[in-house]
Formats: structure tokens, sequence, C-alpha cells
């Protein structure tokens, strides 16, 4: 079972790809899973580079509530 939003949606993406018999419609899918992988990877060189600030306690727990870091992020 995928673990984030992202991986939920490529999945679920990827298994509608392959139900697919019309090529312009699997090529727009792939294209948006590729799009999506771009995504994430953004987000977590952001997320690394929130986890490495300098933050105050109190940013550092809003941002963990937000689920912009995670509680092993803990500087």
């Amino acid at each position: 079972m995928p673990d984030t939003t992202i991986e939920t949606i490529n999945t679920m993406l990827d298994s509608v790809q392959g139900e697919l018999e019309d090529p312009d419609l699997r090529f727009k899918l792939r294209t948006v899973r590729q799009l999506l992988l771009v995504i994430e990877e953004r987000h977590d060189i952001g997320r690394d580079a929130l986890a490495d600030a300098d933050l105050d306690d109190s940013t550092r727990e809003d941002l963990q509530q937000l689920g912009y870091l995670g509680a092993d992020d803990d500087c």
C-alpha cells in the first residue's frame, strides 16, 4: 500500500493507465505520472530544507502538524 498521497495517486493512475486501450490517453496518463514524480522530488527537497533549517520550536511544531515535517525531522 502506498505511503504518501503522491504514491497513492500514482498507483491509481497506473491502474487506470493499464486498463486503457487508447494510446493517446495512455500517453497523457504517463505524462501526468512523470509530472507527479517531479512534484514528489520537489516536495522532498523542500522537506529536507525545512528539516535542516534553524526553526523555533513553535514553527517546527506547526510544520509537523501540517505534514511538512515528520516527527523524525527534529533537529
